[in-house]
């Protein structure tokens, strides 16, 4: 699954304060789910996950990470994921990113692992 989600703001050096922080958040779920419905299958046990940015100017990579905590979230509040812990997402790579001044987004491809095992 391919997921073009909107760039969520950059939270790496963010000092807001807790209801500043909910009102952007919430913000920025509404307009994901504009975008995607819920999921209505089962949720993935496990899946390969890599992530692409676009954005205004080049970022630190811990900055990358912590961009990506709202879209984790959503995935696993709509029910495209159990959860976001490692163990269940298995990271290709550390985030890419790219400088696209006039259309800043985000870029997910999640991948379900079939643990032939089970």
């Amino acid at each position: 699954m391919k997921f073009t989600l909107p760039l969520p703001p950059n939270r790496g050096n963010a000092r807001w304060h807790w209801r500043t922080e909910k009102q952007k958040k919430d913000s920025w779920f509404v307009h994901a789910d504009l975008l995607y419905k819920p999921n209505k299958k089962p949720p993935m046990a496990k899946a390969k996950i890599s992530a692409k940015l676009y954005t205004y100017n080049k970022m630190d990579v811990d900055n990358l990470f912590a961009r990506l905590k709202w879209p984790l979230d959503w995935l696993t509040r709509r029910g495209y994921i159990v959860d976001d812990d490692p163990d269940i997402l298995d990271w290709q790579g550390i985030p890419k990113q790219a400088v696209d001044r006039k259309n800043q987004r985000l870029e997910i491809q999640l991948e379900e692992i079939i643990d032939e095992d089970l």
